[in-house]
């Protein structure tokens, strides 16, 4: 099976199953975040679809994990919540974004750039993520895309999801909480 073929299209959210026994995706914990930040501003999620300019449900659907939002959509609730987008998407950085408007503007360009730097061809990008060449190339155009695909593309080039969908944070994440170190590619162990 593609990836393709294990998310559910419906209109800017995915449908994500969940795998047991594989580790936890950062963006998994996104609706924890979104309720609290939403508690905390005292907002209802009318109130939060109007202001960030979602759709009727849409953040009902968010906060129970039924739907995964694009980048952009996650930008939106940041700024409407005052939080920050890498925060609210992947638990990155501070929750208090202290006027700072979170934006995926540059993310092709960053994706872009992170894969010519290693070298890596559409196809192999793909292979690594289970993403089409073709999907690939429709982000790196400025197409948006949902916070799990950010993430799975993050993690093949060993990056930080917020730093290429919202030059948040550091370009590389620290090592895991866990004490082990960041998986090292063969020419870093030379």
């Amino acid at each position: 099976m593609n990836i393709a073929q294990l998310f559910v299209i419906v209109g800017p959210y995915y449908t994500v199953p969940v795998t047991r026994g594989s580790p936890n995706p950062r963006f998994l914990r996104l609706p924890q975040r979104l309720t609290k930040a939403r508690k905390a501003a005292d907002v209802t999620r009318r109130a939060l679809e109007q202001k960030a300019g979602g759709t009727n449900g849409a953040i009902l659907y968010i906060e129970e994990g039924r739907r995964v939002p694009t980048v952009e959509t996650v930008a939106r609730l940041a700024h409407a919540l005052g939080v920050r987008a890498a925060w609210l998407a992947y638990g990155v950085e501070e929750l208090d974004a202290a006027g700072f408007r979170s934006t995926t503007v540059g993310m092709a360009a960053r994706l872009l750039a992170v894969r010519a730097a290693q070298q890596l061809s559409r196809a192999e990008l793909g292979r690594r993520t289970g993403l089409s060449p073709r999907a690939i190339a429709k982000i790196e155009a400025g197409g948006q895309s949902g916070v799990d695909v950010i993430e799975m593309l993050a993690k093949a080039l060993r990056i930080s999801p917020a730093w290429l969908a919202f030059n948040e944070g550091p370009q590389v994440l620290p090592a895991s909480r866990r004490g082990r170190p960041p998986a090292q590619s063969p020419a870093d162990a030379r």
